[in-house]
């Protein structure tokens, strides 16, 4: 059987301490095995969220500018001049971005009334796309879902020694379960965390498989690891997808599936 054994290794935070998640480990019905494998967390870049389609495009704005930056890093200046094109028209669909250029240019033409109109204007759009805390009715630290004969189990938990609440640092360790219930190999690809924190900032991040793996699961077989999640709340909620391929009988890997990662609460205990 092929399954995964992840151990947290430790992250370092910006304090130099080290998280002290527990051991997990994975089976299946006919046997089991153990390997380590690298302790991952889910880094945040804190991004508001909009409504309706601007959602969309703040998320694809936030990826065209992450690819910027790796292909500058990267010194591909000619990948780097096509994403910044393409981020201009993203840029250019933003009613923010349109407003906030005429509003400089009312400015430096001393339009003042043009200016007062501009910035309430930009106002009361930043109001109507304010974050909202999430709603955390009904919502556990556990979470179990399948989509089509694939299961993810979640469970998470707080952890007091990574945690500075006297500056407003939350640590949660997260663990998963996935497990192979359908009658075909599969594979997990890539991952999608959404995540939000107590007052409504979400950030979606999006990578190859999990830890540093992509695990190949036989039908029967479980995969899991653990990760973590920092917050500057106490609560928070953290949802998203695995993208998993499936072995078709010829040995390629054919078709593709969203596998849903239900949604599940990170929440620091009340202390009595």
């Amino acid at each position: 059987m092929l399954a995964g054994l992840v151990k947290g290794q430790g992250l370092g935070s910006s304090s130099g301490r080290r998280c002290l998640c527990h051991r997990s480990s994975s089976s299946s019905s006919s046997s089991s095995s153990s390997s380590r494998s690298r302790f991952q967390p889910a880094r945040l870049r804190h991004v508001q969220p909009l409504r309706s389609s601007q959602q969309e495009q703040a998320a694809l704005k936030q990826e065209l500018q992450q690819q910027l930056k790796k292909a500058v890093a990267d010194e591909d200046y000619v990948a780097a001049n096509k994403i910044k094109e393409e981020l201009l028209k993203v840029e250019l669909k933003d009613p923010l971005f349109g407003l906030r250029i005429s509003l400089d240019a009312a400015v430096e033409e001393e339009r003042y009334q043009d200016a007062a109109r501009l910035r309430d204007q930009i106002k009361e759009i930043e109001d109507l796309n304010k974050p909202q805390p999430p709603d955390m009715t009904g919502v556990s630290t556990t979470s179990d879902t399948v989509t089509q004969g694939v299961r993810v189990r979640v469970r998470s938990y707080y952890v007091p020694a990574q945690s500075r609440p006297e500056l407003g640092q939350f640590f949660f360790c997260y663990s998963v379960t996935v497990t192979n219930e359908g009658e075909k190999t599969v594979m997990l690809n890539s991952r999608h965390w959404v995540i939000t924190d107590g007052t409504g900032k979400v950030d979606h991040v999006r990578g190859p498989g999990v830890v540093g793996e992509q695990p190949v699961l036989k039908p029967g077989e479980s995969f899991e690891y653990q990760s973590a999640c920092p917050l500057f709340t106490t609560v928070g909620t953290m949802e998203g997808e695995y993208e998993m391929v499936v072995l078709g009988e010829a040995g390629d890997w054919l078709d593709k599936v969203e596998v849903v990662i239900g949604k599940f609460a990170l929440r620091k205990p009340e202390m009595s």
